[in-house]
């Protein structure tokens, strides 16, 4: 499935790209010119390297939870053995 999405997002951005030949003047930082094309595929680029960092950043995020949920996890073991037998079997 995945396959086919980006299979679909590159020929519409193909297709984008192929009917925007012209060129537009692009103000900042100084006058240029740049073929539209370019300036869209610029965007959608720099689009895709966000998303990128957004889930980079989430990924990690969640590694350090679940680094904490093990460590909180090894704690509530060692306080159970430190219960007595009777103490544990009410518990479980």
């Amino acid at each position: 499935m995945r396959n086919i999405f980006l299979i679909f997002i590159t020929v519409i951005i193909t297709v984008v790209c192929v009917k925007n030949p012209q060129s537009v003047e692009l103000n900042f930082l100084g006058e240029t010119q740049i073929a539209l094309w370019k300036l869209l595929l610029a965007f959608f680029m720099a689009g895709i390297a966000f998303i990128s960092l957004l889930k980079i950043g989430k990924k990690k995020q969640q590694v350090h939870e679940q680094e904490d949920l093990d460590e909180s996890g090894e704690e509530n073991n060692d306080q159970k053995s430190q219960l007595s037998d009777e103490d544990r079997e009410f518990l479980s």
